[in-house]
């Protein structure tokens, strides 16, 4: 699904197509794969090992599409085109899917006059609602509110990363200070 994804977008930004390496470890009985895909002059590595090469290869197209679409629509012609092609939406899913639960669903709201309508779109994913930019018509509106909810979440997910790490900061610095105390 992700290379499919990342072909997609090459062809639609006249991007050379994805090309990717493998580098294979481990006995024969037992092999690991971990795989480098260059995109468009940038390369992005899949983040773990995996035991077949077609893994490693969506791991790595994975890895490169979360990378662009962190960029942000404005940053460059790669994350303008992920917008236009719905791939938060699609990410939306996946995040969905690995944690069981229920499908991200979305509810578009009508407003302004028969000629000119303006969309906004809400997508509720886990129990929260997540709301997007106004849009010209209902397919956008709804590519808005999983852009809003992708960065939301990953947004979430970076405070959780912080707060757990200065949490073992403080952990480790308490202990330091009990062993000096005790000493």
């Amino acid at each position: 699904m992700y290379k499919n994804q990342l072909q997609e977008l090459a062809q639609r930004s006249c991007f050379n197509l994805p090309s990717y390496t493998c580098v294979r470890e481990g006995p024969d009985h037992a092999p690991r794969f971990k795989a480098i895909v260059n995109f468009n002059g940038e390369s992005f590595e899949s983040p773990q090992y995996c035991s077949n090469l077609r893994q490693a290869e969506h791991s790595a197209a994975e890895a490169a599409l979360i990378s662009l679409s962190g960029r942000g629509p404005s940053h460059s012609l790669a994350a303008r085109i992920l917008d236009e092609t719905g791939v938060y939406k699609n990410l939306l899913q996946e995040i969905a899917q690995r944690v069981g639960s229920p499908l991200p669903h979305y509810t578009t709201f009508r407003a302004g006059f028969g000629h000119q309508p303006v969309f906004t779109g809400t997508v509720k994913l886990a129990g929260i609602i997540f709301r997007g930019e106004p849009a010209k018509n209902k397919k956008q509106a709804e590519k808005y509110a999983a852009q809003a909810a992708w960065l939301s979440l990953k947004q979430l997910a970076q405070q959780d990363a912080s707060s757990s790490s200065n949490t073992k900061n403080n952990d480790l610095t308490g202990t330091d200070q009990n062993s000096k105390s005790l000493t």
